[in-house]
Formats: C-alpha cells, sequence, structure tokens
C-alpha cells in the first residue's frame, strides 16, 4: 500500500470506528433512559458500588498487553500466542479472586446484595482477559468492522438481557448480569472474527512487551482505582440511593470520553507510533487529533451542563433530579481530561511509560486523599476531590512531564483554545437565556430551546474566531468518505 492509501484506509477505520462507538453511546444512553424507568435509584448505586470494588479486576485481566501489542510493529505467532496465555490466565485467577471476595464485600458494607452483584460479575473477567488478544487482532489487521461488531453485539446483548429480566422485576440482579453476558457475546464474536487462534506456549523474547504491559499497568490501575474510589466512598457514607445519583451523573459525563477518546487511541496510536522518531511530525499529528477531539468532546460537555437539568427530567425521569448536584461539577473535570488526552497519546507512542505513570499519579494520590477528606462534608464534596485531581494531572502533564518528554505543550494547549472558546462560550450564552427566560418552562421545551440556542451560539463563535479549525473538520470528515469504486 502507498502511504496515502495506508492514510486513506486509517481515515476510513477511524471513520467506522468513531460511528460505531456514537453508535454504543446511543445504545448506552438507550439503556440508562429504559432501565431508569424501571430500577430506582437505590438498585442503581448498589450495583455502582459493587462493580467499583471489584472492576480493577478488568484492569489487571488486560495486564497492559492490549497496548503493549497494538504499539508493537510486528508480533510473531509465538509471542500472540503467549499473549494470549499470559491474559486468560491472569483473567481465571482474577475470576476466582473476585467470586471469594462477594460474601466479605457484602458483610463490610452490610448489604447482602452485593454479593449477588459481585457473583455474578466474576466470570466476566476471565472472559474478557480472554478476549484481549482476539481484539487486539482485528485492530492489528484494521479489521474495524468485525472489531466493531464484536463491541457492539456484546453491548446490544447486555442491554436486551437487563432490560428483559428488569421487566421481570429482577432489580439490581438485572443491572448486574449485563456485563457478563455482554463478555460472552464479545468474546466469541471475536474469536470467530479474528481469523486466529493461539497455539500452545513457547520460549520467545517476551522482555519488551511484558515490561511495557507491566509499566502501563500501573498507570491504568491507578486510574482505575483513583476513578473508583469516590463511588466506594460515597457508598461508605452515604445511602445507595445518593450512589445512584452520583453514578447515573458521572456516566453521563464520562460517557463521550469513553465512548469517543478512548476507543480512537485504536486508530491513532499504531500510526503514531509508526512516526515517533520525528518528534516535529509527531507533534504536528498530536495537534491535530487534540482540536478535533476537543471539538466533539468540549461541545457534549458544554451541552450536558447547559441542558443536565431538563435532560434528565425529559429522559431518566423527576426521580433523578438529584444527580444535577454531581453533573456541573463533574463536567469541569472531563474539561481537564479531553485537554489533556494528547499526553497520553503522546507518552504511549513514545514508550515513555514511566512518564504516563507519574504524570497521573502526582494528581491521583492527591485526588484521593481529597476524596476521603471531604467525603463526611457533602456528597458533593467527593465531586470536587475529583474535580481538583483532574486540574493536577493536566498542570503535571503540562508544565513537568510532557515538555521533558519532547511534546510541544505550547501548541497542544494553542490546540485546545479554540474549542474551550467556543464550548464555554456557548455554554454561558445558554445558561443565561435559561435563567432569563427558559427557566420556567416545560421541561421538553427548554431542553429543545436550550439546545438549540447552545449551537448557534457556538456556530456564531466559530464563525468569528474559528475558521481554522473549521476548515480542518471539514477537511477531515471529507478525508473520512467511503471511496467511491471506478
Amino acid at each position: 500500500m502507498t502511504p496515502e492509501r495506508s492514510s486513506g484506509a486509517r481515515a476510513r477505520g477511524a471513520t467506522l470506528l468513531l460511528s460505531t462507538q456514537w453508535l454504543r453511546y446511543v445504545l448506552q444512553i438507550a439503556n440508562i433512559v429504559v432501565l431508569a424507568r424501571l430500577i430506582g435509584p437505590a438498585d442503581f448505586g448498589v450495583v455502582s458500588l459493587g462493580l467499583a470494588i471489584v472492576g480493577i479486576a478488568s484492569v489487571l485481566g488486560d495486564f497492559g498487553l492490549s497496548l503493549a501489542a497494538l504499539r508493537e510493529k510486528s508480533l510473531s505467532q509465538a509471542q500472540k500466542s503467549n499473549l494470549f496465555w499470559i491474559n486468560t490466565g491472569i483473567g481465571a485467577v482474577l475470576a476466582l479472586l473476585v467470586a471469594a471476595v462477594a460474601v466479605p464485600i457484602g458483610a463490610a458494607f452490610g448489604d447482602g446484595r452485593l454479593v449477588g452483584v459481585v457473583l455474578i460479575a466474576a466470570p466476566a473477567y476471565l472472559l474478557r482477559a480472554a478476549a484481549v488478544q482476539f481484539l487486539v487482532e482485528l485492530n492489528r489487521r484494521e479489521r474495524f468492522s468485525r472489531l466493531a461488531a464484536s463491541e457492539v453485539g456484546g453491548d446490544a446483548a447486555g442491554i436486551v438481557a437487563a432490560i428483559l429480566l428488569a421487566l421481570l422485576g429482577s432489580g439490581y440482579l438485572a443491572l448486574a448480569v449485563q456485563g457478563t453476558v455482554a463478555a460472552v457475546v464479545s468474546l466469541g464474536w471475536a474469536v470467530a472474527a479474528a481469523g486466529w487462534r493461539p497455539g500452545l506456549p513457547r520460549r520467545v523474547e517476551m522482555g519488551s512487551l511484558l515490561t511495557f504491559g507491566l509499566s502501563t499497568l500501573a498507570t491504568h490501575a491507578a486510574h482505575y482505582v483513583t476513578t473508583n474510589v469516590d463511588t466506594i466512598v460515597m457508598g461508605a457514607w452515604y445511602p445507595s440511593a445518593i450512589v445512584g445519583f452520583y453514578s447515573r451523573a458521572y456516566q453521563l459525563v464520562m460517557l463521550p470520553l469513553l465512548q469517543v477518546a478512548a476507543p480512537l487511541t485504536r486508530v491513532v496510536l499504531p500510526r503514531l507510533a509508526q512516526g515517533a522518531d520525528s518528534l516535529p511530525a509527531l507533534n504536528e499529528a498530536l495537534a491535530r487529533a487534540q482540536r478535533l477531539v476537543s471539538h466533539v468532546l468540549l461541545a457534549v460537555t458544554g451541552l450536558l451542563v447547559v441542558c443536565g437539568a431538563p435532560l434528565i427530567d425529559v429522559v431518566l425521569g423527576p426521580d433523578w433530579l438529584p444527580a444535577m448536584q454531581f453533573l456541573p461539577i463533574l463536567a469541569v473535570g472531563t474539561v481537564f481530561q479531553t485537554t489533556a488526552y494528547a499526553y497520553y497519546w503522546g507518552f504511549a507512542a513514545l514508550g515513555r511509560s514511566g512518564a504516563l505513570f507519574l504524570s497521573e499519579i502526582v494528581g491521583r494520590v492527591p485526588m484521593v486523599l481529597l476524596i476521603v477528606l471531604l467525603a463526611p462534608l457533602a456528597p458533593a464534596g467527593i465531586a470536587w476531590g475529583v474535580v481538583v485531581g483532574q486540574v493536577l494531572i493536566w498542570a503535571s502533564g503540562t508544565f513537568v512531564f510532557a515538555p521533558r518528554a519532547g511534546l510541544e505543550v505550547g501548541v497542544l494547549v494553542r490546540a485546545s483554545l479554540v474549542p474551550l472558546a467556543v464550548s464555554g462560550g456557548a455554554t454561558l450564552v445558554a445558561w443565561g437565556l435559561d435563567l432569563a427566560v427558559f427557566g420556567p418552562w416545560p421541561a421538553l421545551l427548554r431542553l429543545v430551546c436550550l439546545g438549540a440556542a447552545w449551537l448557534v451560539a457556538a456556530a456564531a463563535i466559530m464563525a468569528v474566531g474559528g475558521r481554522g479549525d473549521a476548515r480542518l473538520i471539514a477537511q477531515t470528515l471529507r478525508s473520512m468518505r467511503p471511496r467511491r469504486s471506478a
């Protein structure tokens, strides 16, 4: 393949993958909407608490080996097979450990429902670990349609199973079974689609893969612990209904980041790793990606903040309105996460896993301490602890670790300025109109008017100060169109 065709193939792969992620986003929103009408906040809270406690097993089961395999320019059959067996072995041990701690967890929090939640979740950690290298194989071969089908198929099956059980009155058990059903379907689909089968373990060079995997594992584990300690501490201090409100707000805010930026790494990282020998080219590619991703994620974040109350009222129901005490606060943290995402890509492309870990841990240790200290004061104190931690992570990357890695921080920061101005300005305009005019209106009419006001304001700001970004977005969209056959 010529470089131009390779770039075009990647662009079309990115289009497919992002389209799929938006489909997954829609499925997750539909899932939240339907199940919120069938299951109360208390049941949501107990499942969120249980999965937050044992969910670290999903990170440990991956062991950082998916990212290690994804960034390698070539892998032998023996290396791929060894990676599969390592992931599967770790997953089996973790599944047994999770099942073993189910009863102690229920006793520690004084809620017997946690026992069922943890036991139902346990098999999923083996299934997900076994699927890791099949999904990596699909990714490395750029079989994005099959990769997408595996993920969407798993999500859809889990959602259907949860809704059916909820309709039968299973309550929190319907929520708990969702992840395990999704893992079964995703694994089966990935195995069938990958066209690859692992051989028996063999002695072969694995040192660089395991070293990179172990170092990134530390980063991912620290990220998981600090992004779930808030739910665990909330469950220790407050009723499960409050945990349910917090988890719904957190999910609404984080879904765009999880469904866009994280999966886009699969397309972006291999290309960045191939060009990591040239720092100027790497920085240029990172700045371009930062501009594009920031516009999407910050737009969704701004809309969620200004439309949050009527959106929750219309979509989830008035019983879920207390979630608004958390949503705007958590949205501030996602702004800093979005503007720091280019650092993550840069560190990974350069193989600087140590810098990635240190830049994260500098902010995450204070985050945990603040969450624990602020929790007794008020539930919203936990959300503010999360935000301060995200600010510190962004600052450590911007002023310390990214410059040391050779990343052009000034260029990357400037790449975020127009998206921040567009989203922030439009949010302020819509918020002002809500205070002055829309506030007393019925929820649905208020939601429509707020969304329209935000979009009009964003378009006006982009036309005045963001024409360069508008051209970049248009060029990117054109490059992602499927080519017509001659």
